[in-house]
């Protein structure tokens, strides 16, 4: 089972993939979401997420904001994200 991640900015869909487990700052502490997850809200720090998946794993730096996981899928709103 796998857990579909996106991560959107103002500017639109920056990045979506699915993934195996998803890793992330949150301002008070580092966490880390499987598929199938109960539901979570979080505020993000300034930081990188990882996302690991079949083909390996991607880190894309994001500017704060929020994540929500409903144990199927993971969304990220950020003000700002790009690739490290």
């Amino acid at each position: 089972m796998k857990i579909k991640v996106k991560i959107l900015t103002p500017r639109g869909k920056v990045y979506e993939k699915e993934a195996n487990l998803v890793n992330f700052r949150t301002v008070e502490g580092a966490m880390g979401v499987l598929p199938r997850r109960a539901p979570i809200i979080t505020h993000l720090a300034i930081s990188e997420v990882e996302v690991v998946h079949d083909e390996g794993r991607d880190k894309v730096k994001v500017a704060g904001g929020f994540l929500y996981c409903d144990g199927e899928s993971v969304t990220v709103v950020t003000s700002d994200a790009g690739g490290s």
